[in-house]
């Protein structure tokens, strides 16, 4: 899938982007925090509490999630050019590379020390496979021999080697089955717009005892610009990456957050901005039912890096609520919808409503969350309620007394194309 080709196309139909501090956002989601790195230039990884550990090549240390210092892990002799970091699902230790040396060690989180693991030059990036397993991508041979991913067992040091892939060192990350992505680039420097890929090699393959090449990957997207990070979305598995494009200077003159469903295809840019470089893109679940797709509820939140400063981006879900117009008059009231898209109205008995939203997997590719059960919900009519530029529509009916207190209705929203693409909340009459 080319995504300059999807790009051209999506710009006819796509909502407006939203300037905000870390750049411009696209319409059904929300920036929803900054804050400054705490250890400036530090490379960082968040752990499962929301804490973060960062290494600034002298140090490894502890910061809560306001970026406030708790305590130092580890300090190094000499000062170090840092490479890939990683924290191991067990809690108890994250993997910490630097790229002088090419030297990875295991660091513990409660402060008792480091311990050399292996030396893997120009080591870039690292993902846990399990707990006491991680592969780092590398490119132990140097500059324009292609680039190795390394499993390393972090209680051993026993490494062995999955792939040897053609390219410079590029990101990985694991989805929760097991499979392995990466992000392939050109060796040429500044690469060239749309010199980036992702790929995927299949959890069942990444146990051979021959290392794997570019011929054993699933090539999921091309045509993108090159990425510097991956994130995959815990709850449906989508994927979020960070692409940077350079000039002849080595000046970053875009860089953007893509999104792609878990097969490749993209659903779109979620940010974008020019002169800054973009990296550590991170999905977390919050709490609530959402995934991280355009117009759903809270739950799962995407976080990365440009400038030094630590960015937030949300889902941001249409609301909806019942306004009256005078005498008999009523109207449903739905606001951030898609831009131009538009609004299928459905509505049941409020008795039915179980106080909570249920997510289902339907025929939709994003969860839809209602508090009706499926078989209490009601679409009214066969017609579609058009949004404005704004993202706001308007379902106008009339109630002479008999529909008060017993109607909830939702919106089920599309986008310009008249695909589903999210639901608004509910709204009690």
């Amino acid at each position: 899938m080319h995504y300059r080709t999807f790009a051209a196309l999506a710009a006819l139909c796509f909502a407006p982007l939203f300037a905000s501090a870390q750049g411009s956002i696209h319409s059904g989601y929300q920036h929803t925090g900054d804050i400054s790195n705490p250890a400036p230039w530090s490379t960082y990884v968040t752990l499962g509490d929301g804490t973060r550990v960062h290494f600034d090549g002298s140090s490894v240390s502890h910061h809560s999630a306001d970026g406030a210092f708790l305590n130092t892990l580890h300090v190094f002799p000499n000062f170090v050019f840092y490479g890939a970091i990683a924290a191991d699902p067990s809690g108890d230790s994250v993997l910490v590379g630097e790229s002088s040396n090419g030297d990875c060690y295991r660091v513990e989180l409660d402060g008792t020390g480091a311990t050399f693991l292996a030396n893997l030059p120009y080591n870039y990036s690292a993902a846990y496979a399990a707990p006491g397993v991680v592969f780092v991508s590398a490119a132990v041979c140097g500059w324009s021999c292609g680039n190795d991913i390394i499993r390393i067992d972090t209680q051993t040091g026993s490494t062995s080697t999955i792939a040897q892939v053609s390219g410079p060192s590029g990101p990985i990350a694991f989805d929760s089955a097991g499979n392995l992505y990466y992000g392939p680039a050109l060796d040429a420097f500044p690469a060239p717009a749309g010199a980036g890929a992702l790929w995927r090699f299949d959890s069942a393959a990444l146990g051979q005892t021959t290392p794997l090449g570019d011929a054993d990957a699933t090539v999921l997207c091309t045509g993108i610009d090159p990425v510097s990070s991956i994130a995959i979305d815990p709850v449906l598995g989508d994927i979020v990456v960070s692409t940077n494009l350079y000039d002849g200077s080595f000046a970053v003159i875009e860089d953007s957050l893509l999104l792609l469903k878990s097969d490749g295809t993209p659903k779109g840019m979620i940010a974008s901005s020019a002169g800054a470089y973009r990296s550590h893109v991170e999905l977390r679940q919050t709490g609530g039912l959402g995934h991280f797709r355009a117009y759903q509820p809270l739950g799962v939140s995407l976080t990365s890096m440009t400038s030094e400063t630590i960015h937030t981006i949300d889902p941001v879900r249409p609301t909806a609520s019942i306004t009256h117009s005078g005498g008999n008059s009523y109207a449903l009231e739905v606001q951030g919808a898609e831009p131009n898209g538009a609004l299928l109205v459905t509505y049941g008995n409020s008795a039915f409503h179980e106080g909570f939203e249920t997510s289902y997997s339907l025929a939709f590719d994003f969860l839809f969350h209602t508090g009706l059960p499926l078989n209490r919900i009601r679409r009214v009519g066969q017609f579609y309620m058009p949004c404005d530029a704004t993202g706001s529509a308007r379902f106008p009916f009339w109630d002479s007394g008999a529909l008060a207190g017993t109607v909830v209705f939702q919106g089920v929203i599309t986008d310009s194309s008249g695909a589903f693409i999210g639901s608004s909340e509910s709204a009690f009459h």
